[in-house]
């Protein structure tokens, strides 16, 4: 028997025997008043610049006069070597008919700015920053030849600029995920619903904000660099579940929840905590619908996340001090962990 199936026989075995001895567990919200600063007044609102109204909508204009503008309105992505790529995106009938489909989905977009502006005033609370601007397009990543991505959201720290990509937020069974000649991952057309976007892009800014270990590959050092990104967004958006802020289906946050406790064991029982094995990491790290082990993708991110959100509660620290702390060993230790 090979390493891997020995320890998938290992996880059902333990699997089994928690699911018919111990009752349902509902694992508690985290206590996130905790450490928080009273958050200040801010009535600055910062508009959401909509690139794609400028590339598709005018009518009876000139199409390089056009690109002329938004060379000029956005020149943080606008680049003099991307104009030919905008002109035929803004011919194609395929880009237009998504053009319809985003104008449609996102011909309102006032509560989600509203969201993210009061976002951003938590934000200022702990980073006094300038706010990001934010801008959205459609990109030229449509095509079946590119790999739909996981976060369709990027955050460009030099310009203080947050990229969304709207043509991956038209609803999980939209006609352009799902007649497609490379089918798309149900894992990831599940977080392709604009109810997704505030919690991608805190998600994005955190990556920034937070401090990462890349000292070494073990699967301690990699759950907790990965999982701080939502520990991060959990604070920004505090009414936002666990679902949301992780990107993936209530069903995935209830399967952790009630088998935390033997996944733990898991990992700790075949010392998996301080190994590099890339097949390991795998299986707990990448997204996926459903892993070799039988569980939902990123379990041991998720496991990640529990311990910085049990870090947090019990020990005196701040938020900054958690997203900036890298002994992870430390972090372990004092998180008192025990699902």
């Amino acid at each position: 028997m090979n390493k891997m199936k020995k320890y998938t026989v290992i996880f059902y075995s333990l699997f089994l025997v928690f699911l018919f001895s111990c009752e349902k567990k509902v694992k508690l919200k985290k206590e996130k008043s905790k450490n928080q600063k009273q958050i200040h007044k801010c009535d600055k609102k910062e508009l959401i610049l909509r690139s794609e109204l400028n590339l598709f909508q005018p009518e009876n204009q000139n199409l390089d006069s056009v690109l002329i503008k938004m060379n000029q309105d956005y020149p943080y992505f606008f680049k003099d070597h991307l104009v030919d790529s905008f002109k035929e995106i803004a011919v194609d009938e395929n880009y237009n008919i998504i053009f319809d489909s985003v104008f449609v989905q996102f011909k309102d977009i006032d509560s989600l700015s509203n969201l993210i502006n009061n976002a951003f005033c938590v934000l200022e609370n702990y980073f006094p920053l300038s706010k990001p601007r934010v801008v959205t397009m459609i990109q030229d990543d449509i095509v079946d030849t590119f790999e739909p991505p996981f976060n369709p959201i990027a955050y460009d720290y030099e310009e203080n600029l947050i990229l969304i990509q709207l043509q991956w937020f038209l609803g999980e069974n939209h006609v352009f995920y799902t007649d497609r000649a490379q089918p798309i991952p149900e894992y990831l057309t599940e977080r392709y619903n604009k109810i997704y976007i505030p919690p991608m892009i805190f998600h994005a800014l955190g990556s920034y904000y937070c401090n990462t270990n890349n000292s070494n590959s073990k699967l301690l050092t990699t759950i907790l660099n990965k999982a701080k990104p939502y520990f991060f967004t959990e604070l920004m958006l505090p009414e936002f579940n666990d679902s949301l802020i992780f990107g993936s289906t209530q069903g995935d946050i209830d399967f952790f929840n009630e088998n935390e406790e033997v996944f733990w064991k898991y990992i700790l029982e075949n010392q998996f905590l301080f190994s590099s094995e890339s097949v390991l990491q795998q299986n707990f790290i990448s997204p996926a619908k459903t892993t070799q082990l039988g569980t939902p993708g990123r379990f041991g991110v998720w496991i990640g996340w529990q311990i910085l959100r049990s870090y947090f509660n019990n020990n005196d620290v701040t938020m900054q001090e958690v997203l900036k702390e890298t002994n992870y060993l430390e972090i372990l230790n004092k998180s008192n962990y025990k699902p």
